[in-house]
């Protein structure tokens, strides 16, 4: 019986969680587009900021493009980095359609190639160009000529300067 208490109020403390970071998702989205209420980037922030140390992927997305773009805060590509990591971490798929490629961006290849092959596995035929992109600056040509490789057999024109430029049918 007092196991049964204490998943119910487990339980409860859980959906009153979500609920309120639900509830702060939705009043950051509606400051952030002036939504039925006039437009207040600070207060977006901020609620978007409570959402998602909630946990809220899609508050964590959202939070991590006004960094990416300085919209509403100071720019800041590592923060929205580290935002859409944890989006990602959370099953948020816009958020994993993005991540590797600002990994890239901050030269963090070993993260950026994680998140790419995800990418690329899913069927991102763009990510196994950027994957060539980030092994052709790790000196890795071998693994650059293999994703070159499927880029160009998928319309990749980039993918072909990158063969030709760092000659990698000779890896």
């Amino acid at each position: 019986m007092i196991f049964v208490r204490y998943l119910l109020l487990v339980l409860f403390i859980v959906s009153f969680s979500y609920a309120n970071d639900t509830e702060d998702f939705t009043k950051g989205m509606d400051f952030l587009l002036g939504t039925n209420i006039k437009q207040d980037k600070t207060k977006a922030f901020y609620y978007l900021n409570k959402a998602s140390k909630a946990n809220n992927a899609e508050a964590s997305y959202n939070l991590a493009l006004m960094y990416y773009i300085g919209d509403g805060i100071d720019q800041n590509i590592s923060m929205s980095a580290k935002l859409l990591e944890n989006a990602s971490n959370l099953g948020y798929k816009k958020a994993v359609d993005n991540v590797g490629r600002i990994y890239m961006q901050l030269l963090k290849f070993d993260k950026a190639i994680k998140w790419l092959k995800i990418n690329a596995e899913a069927g991102d035929i763009q990510a196994n160009y950027l994957l060539a992109e980030v092994y052709v600056q790790k000196d890795d040509f071998k693994d650059a000529k293999i994703n070159a490789k499927i880029a160009i057999d998928n319309g990749i024109l980039e993918a072909r300067n990158l063969w030709n430029d760092y000659n990698l049918s000779k890896y």
